[in-house]
């Protein structure tokens, strides 16, 4: 798959936010006192967002082929 610049931030910023939920999962799992629910929330919202783009991208690039 090629993606041109927006698609390839696009792409990227949706690893970046999986990163940041995954690191804040691990948080919560290692360091019971640090109480991150919020943090926890925020990042679902944010890699929800990216999710709904990349799910867009893939509908437009199926229907290309």
């Amino acid at each position: 798959m090629k993606l041109n610049r927006k698609n390839k931030h696009t792409f990227l910023k949706c690893i970046e936010e999986l990163t940041e939920l995954s690191l804040e999962l691990l948080h919560a799992v290692n360091k019971p006192s640090k109480n991150n629910l919020g943090k926890i929330n925020d990042e679902i919202k944010d890699v929800e967002k990216y999710i709904e783009y990349i799910k867009l991208y893939c509908i437009e690039y199926k229907d290309e082929k």
